[in-house]
Parts: C-alpha cells; structure tokens; sequence
C-alpha cells in the first residue's frame, strides 16, 4: 500500500529527501496533528533498505502507528 500525502506533507517530504541527499539527514518539524508520521512511512517505503530513526516525546505517539 503506498502512503498518499496531503500536499503539506508531500512538499516537506521532498525537502526531506532533498536534506537528507544533501547532508545525510533531516527533520520535519510541523504541529502536533499534520500527520507527521506519514512522512515517515513514506520515506520507510520509497527507501527499504536505509535506517530510519524515529525521535517522539512518548510512546503514545508510537502506539496507534504499531497497531496499524
């Protein structure tokens, strides 16, 4: 199943992608709710064989994204 992102999100991706060629890494800082983690799937999908570390301030956040 491919992520599908709101347009917010697709444009913060690419830069992501772009940080990350750029300089190795990156980070998204957007508010609480914008959907974030959907980011993260995307870059998990389009980039299988990479490490990806997830930072959040508690496991709530985790939780639902492990569910499904």
């Amino acid at each position: 199943m491919a992520a599908e992102l709101y347009p917010y999100n697709e444009e913060a991706y690419r830069k992501a992608v772009h940080m990350m060629q750029e300089h190795g890494s990156a980070a998204v800082v957007h508010p609480t709710g914008i959907g974030k983690s959907f980011i993260v799937f995307k870059l998990a999908e389009e980039h299988p064989g990479e490490g990806i570390v997830w930072l959040a301030s508690n496991e709530c956040i985790f939780r639902p994204e492990k569910e499904n």
